[in-house]
């Protein structure tokens, strides 16, 4: 008969997938540099009230510092003037560095809000106005004109810098994938579905040129076997909040898997090592025809369809355990049930004592292990170097796969396991991303 335990021997735990993102504050300094480009702030009006045309270019390259939550910029910029005196017009140049700080935050909806100031400016080359073979200083006039334009080169870089951090989109969209199914094995077809519950990023730092952060993801994620499963209803996106890491052990991935290979999964990758194989002993053999899986309290039968010398059905009961020494399930002292053994001895001992009993445990066994052993391989493989979006690239290392229990429940084999290991987000090319 096929029966269950009714006990759910599996508590669900919470995983912690902690992935360390670092942008290189070369990329960001290329970006500006990319994207601002030279004509910086330009005024061609003399009818606005202060009888002057003004343009101010970039002079060269833009550096930057990140300091805490704020980045700072040194902006060498070339200024042109023209003023309209009345009865004619003249002209003056200056070269300066304009010293500008922008301060950083994040919003509740994962935005980055920014909002850049002038801190100080330094004149390499004072403007003069040249009037009837007189130089005239302009340096009052010139620093009204930067107060202006300040402003506006400002707000640029505010443009530019949001451009390049669309971290709500990134964020919205990796919480929106770990709700689908992912294909760990397309020849097992293992699927992995992380189940996210909540979010959170830890405070911005930098080390090396880099600027870092950590995000950090709890799940409750299932490993399934068979056909692609549904896609579980999506929760919305948390608010943003800081985590905190309390300590350098504190890194990396812990996934607690309840993994199950359904019934109709298992007899199917069965079938594909067994069905239609022929066992002889002297003039006597049978064939596989068919087989069926299903559960008996702990145990799972095996129901052979045989033909041949001997036409009709057999049964095998055994129980699959974790063998901890080898690290894989195992489906242990698989043997033929009373009512078949009693019937084989009487009626066809040669079967009973023939190598079916073995091979069907020798492939039994190696359908559990492959099938755990090949989601394995399948995840170092991706974490090596997965692309998430044009310039994002997430790397990791699974480290270890440790199975806790296995058991049989009405949905299948159900396998508990701990995945461990390392992730990160490198961000790469920053100009792919502003649009």
């Amino acid at each position: 008969m096929e029966t269950y335990n009714q006990e759910e021997r599996f508590e669900p735990k919470t995983s912690i997938i902690r992935i360390p993102v670092n942008l290189d504050l070369a990329e960001l300094e290329k970006s500006l540099n990319t994207y601002l480009d030279s004509s910086l702030y330009e005024d061609d009006s003399f009818e606005d009230g202060d009888r002057m045309k003004v343009k101010a270019t970039k002079d060269g390259v833009i550096r930057l510092s990140v300091e805490g939550m704020a980045i700072s910029y040194q902006v060498p910029l070339s200024l042109w003037i023209q003023y309209n005196t009345g009865i004619g017009k003249v002209e003056a140049t200056g070269r300066l560095n304009l010293n500008l700080k922008t301060s950083f935050f994040i919003g509740q909806d994962w935005k980055m809000l920014t909002q850049t100031f002038l801190q100080s400016h330094e004149w390499k080359e004072k403007p003069r106005i040249r009037f009837g073979g007189v130089s005239i200083p302009v340096e009052p006039l010139a620093n009204l004109i930067l107060q202006r334009s300040t402003a506006t080169i400002g707000k640029n870089i505010d443009e530019t810098v949001a451009k390049s951090f669309k971290l709500e989109e990134y964020v919205t969209s990796a919480w929106q994938l770990m709700f689908h199914p992912f294909e760990l094995s397309s020849d097992y077809q293992t699927w992995l579905v992380v189940n996210p519950t909540d979010l959170g990023m830890t405070p911005l730092k930098v080390e090396n040129g880099k600027m870092l952060a950590t995000i950090v993801v709890q799940s409750q994620p299932s490993l399934r076997f068979g056909a692609r499963p549904t896609t579980n209803p999506q929760i919305k996106l948390p608010n943003f909040s800081f985590r905190n890491l309390n300590s350098s052990a504190e890194e990396g991935f812990q996934i607690y898997l309840d993994a199950t290979l359904t019934y109709a999964d298992a007899e199917r990758l069965t079938k594909q090592s067994i069905q239609g194989q022929r066992f002889e002993q002297g003039k006597r053999y049978v064939v596989v025809e068919d087989l069926e899986l299903y559960g008996q309290g702990n145990n799972i039968v095996v129901n052979l369809k045989l033909s041949g010398s001997y036409n009709g059905h057999i049964y095998l009961i055994g129980a699959p355990v974790f063998n901890p020494k080898r690290n894989r399930i195992e489906v242990e002292n698989l043997e033929y049930t009373l009512d078949s053994k009693n019937f084989l001895l009487r009626s066809a001992a040669w079967l009973a004592k023939g190598t079916l009993k073995s091979k069907l445990q020798e492939n039994m066994d190696y359908l559990l292990d492959n099938n755990l052993q090949d989601a394995q391989r399948q995840m170092r493989e991706t974490l090596q170097g997965y692309e998430i979006a044009s310039g994002i690239e997430l790397q990791g290392n699974l480290e270890e796969l440790a199975i806790h229990n296995a058991y049989l429940s009405a949905d299948g084999i159900r396998v508990v396991m701990l995945l461990s290991g390392n992730l990160g987000v490198n961000i790469v090319g920053l100009s792919n991303f502003v649009r």
